[in-house]
Parts: structure tokens; sequence; C-alpha cells
């Protein structure tokens, strides 16, 4: 397990949220042997960006949607959607033009996540602590969602959203493996994206990143880059939906031989 859970408190966030407190609690305290024996566990790439990572019941059907860019007032974020048994779920990389450069604070955390999206104002937070891993997050309510904040990197903050009619126990055990890993030197902010920028072409495990140089030169040559763009988003969709599919089948046949011992 790497969810980490200090004890609940009553929070004025509705029944719901106490329910999720609970089963937060409950599932903190199971034998990791037991939740194991009836989860998959599941690794895709969100574009060449992030590793995703988490562990279901074996019987929630996974479904990836989108994968894609987006520009935002602050900065620019990798956008990923899947279905949970029909229920969304979206993933939200952020990369600032002025990424942190040190674990947040939770007020901190709040600005950084309204300043992305002012939607998140309405937002109710639970008073109840959280961690994903080893870092602490913020989750409660918007709108008809339940989300989660925290920062997988410094540099990188993460925002999870997930439909309020998902069931407790399943929002409860995503959040329990959860796992998003940024890759070291990769990102989607273009040379010249942001005012005060002068980073060179993003680059990938201390690596010239050829689509970012691609798009550096198109920008030159007065060129458009959104065809190439558009590619490279649909080949890391693909790529999520077969790493799923392949962690499936892998369990699948280790379960397969384990039966026949």
């Amino acid at each position: 397990m790497t969810i980490a859970i200090l004890p609940c408190r009553s929070v004025p966030l509705g029944l719901k949220l106490l329910f999720i407190c609970f089963l937060l609690c409950l599932l903190a305290s199971l034998p990791a042997a037991a939740q194991e024996d009836n989860v998959t566990c599941t690794s895709a790439d969100m574009g060449s960006y992030a590793e995703l990572g988490f562990c279901l019941p074996k019987d929630v059907v996974v479904e990836p949607e989108t994968l894609e860019e987006v520009n935002y007032t602050a900065g620019r974020e990798v956008r990923a959607s899947m279905l949970l048994n029909g229920s969304r779920v979206s993933l939200h990389l952020l990369y600032p033009c002025q990424p942190p450069q040190t674990e947040l604070e939770p007020a901190a955390m709040k600005s950084l996540i309204e300043a992305y999206d002012p939607a998140m104002m309405q937002a109710n937070y639970s008073d109840s602590n959280l961690s994903i891993g080893d870092r602490p997050a913020l989750w409660g309510e918007v709108a008809n969602q339940i989300f989660v904040a925290y920062q997988p990197t410094n540099q990188t903050p993460a925002l999870i959203l997930m439909d309020g009619s998902m069931s407790d126990e399943l929002m409860v055990g995503f959040w329990g493996d959860l796992r998003i890993t940024p890759k070291e030197g990769s990102s989607p902010l273009l040379p010249g994206y942001c005012p005060d920028s002068t980073a060179a072409p993003a680059k990938i495990n201390g690596e010239s990143n050829p689509a970012a140089s691609a798009e550096a030169s198109s920008q030159l040559t007065g060129e458009t880059t959104a065809e190439s763009r558009q590619a490279k988003l649909m080949s890391g969709k693909e790529r999520m939906a077969a790493d799923m599919e392949a962690a499936k089948e892998r369990l699948a046949a280790a379960k397969e031989k384990m039966m026949g011992y």
C-alpha cells in the first residue's frame, strides 16, 4: 500500500466525504496481503511525460479515454481521462511557468490549483490528512466531483477529479495505490510559451527531445505543428491502452500458472 491516513475527524462536507474518510481509515488498517489477493495492478504512459500506476479490484473495467496537452493561464498541462466501471477519472499533470521548488503548504497548493482552474475556488476541503505515497495531499469535493491535489514531484503538481457518482470503495481503492511519476526533463512547455522563458527545448532523460525540437523548428519556419502534436498524443493514448491490456494479460497468466501448482 502507498496511502497513509491519519485518524479521521468529523468534516462538514456531507455524508459522502464522511463515509470516504471512514473507508480510508479502514483501508489503512487492513493487512496488505489480504488486499493484494483480489487486485489488478496497471501501469501506463501519459504520453512521453509521466508513468501512471494504480491497483484496483480485478472485476473493475478500466477504459482509457483521452490524452492531450492543454494550455492554461499560468502554464500547460498533460490531461488524461479514463472510465472505471463507467465513472470518469480525470488526471491533470500541471507544468506551471513558475514551477514550485519545494513541497507546498496547503494554502499555497490551494492557490496553485485555483490559479489553474478558478472553479476550484468553490471547493470544499476535507480537514482529514491524506498522503499519496510519501507526499501530502489535499482532498475534498467540488461541484459533483471528488478531488485530490498533490505533488508527485515538487515542480509538477497533479489534480485528480473523480465522478461523485463513483462508489466510495472504488474511489478509495484507486487512491490507495495511485502513482504518477513524471519523467525527468520532459515538459510540454515549449520554448517561448512562458513570457520570460529562455529554456532550451525540452529534454527526456538528458537527451534532446526530437519532437520538441521539430516543433520549435516548425515555429521558426512558420509551419503548423498541430498535426505532429495530435499524432504524438494519439500514439500516447494508444500506448496507454496497450499498456493496460498487457498488464492485465500478464497478471492473468501469472495467476493461471500459480493455480497449476
